[in-house]
């Protein structure tokens, strides 16, 4: 073949292609300019199919986790059945329900305000549970004639030592006994617990309704009667530190 035949054999720019076939460039799909896209979403597809219920999942997992942490300390004390009872009982109460008595053992709630009520110190001053608001109140109901109450006290001394340097806790007993000289000799000389008397009855059993002692009650520190606890009790346990943090 001469040269000029080989040169005649090139295209000119701009000159048909042979047979009339187009000039055009050939059309690239979205598949051949990225291989990778149907894969990637596909992927994506399958992220938001599962994982957002699975992050609902973990997120109601953890809401689960804190309630069931910060009830630990009522199961423990009330007992896991009798809490479900009362929580029950107190759902009632908030949606409506004319039901005024959960029953016993024990009491939980949300919803009873605790009544006003003025008590005599160890020396003669007045106490009155108003003056205590934005602290939560541990009260126990007691008399020096009850064994159990007698056999409980020292750790309800205990537990006033525990939260001696606390402002926000106070730890009280109400003794139905005529006065201090009644059961002086029982207790320390110096008692970090803070002593009460009522020697009428006229908060323990007229604004409480208590007729078996021992008897304690916590109120929050808004004034809403939080937990009864019927009987005798180791308040020195470290779960009672929990238990006041619970019903703040």
């Amino acid at each position: 073949m001469t040269t000029d035949a080989m040169e005649a054999g090139k295209a000119e720019p701009g000159a048909a292609s042979p047979k009339g076939a187009s000039r055009e460039a050939p059309r690239v799909s979205a598949v051949e300019r990225d291989p990778g896209r149907p894969a990637s979403m596909k992927a994506l597809a399958l992220a938001m199919l599962f994982g957002v219920p699975l992050v609902g999942l973990f997120g109601q997992a953890m809401a689960d986790g804190t309630r069931r942490t910060r009830e630990a300390p009522l199961r423990a004390t009330l007992g896991s059945a009798r809490f479900e009872q009362l929580r029950a009982f107190d759902a009632q109460m908030t949606a409506g329900d004319d039901a005024r008595e959960a029953g016993s053992p024990h009491y939980y709630g949300t919803r009873l305000a605790a009544p006003e009520v003025e008590l005599t110190r160890r020396d003669g001053s007045t106490w009155r549970l108003s003056d205590h608001r934005g602290k939560v109140v541990l009260m126990n109901f007691w008399s020096i004639t009850c064994p159990p109450c007698v056999e409980e006290m020292p750790s309800l001394e205990l537990l006033a030592a525990m939260v001696a340097g606390r402002d926000d806790v106070e730890v009280v007993a109400v003794s139905t006994d005529e006065g201090w000289d009644a059961v002086s000799r029982i207790l320390p000389a110096e008692p970090r617990l803070t002593h009460l008397f009522d020697p009428d009855k006229s908060t323990v059993e007229g604004a409480f309704g208590t007729r078996l002692y021992p008897e304690t009650w916590i109120i929050d520190e808004e004034g809403v009667i939080r937990l009864r606890f019927d009987g005798a009790q180791d308040w020195s346990a470290p779960l009672v530190l929990d238990l006041l943090e619970t019903l703040r």
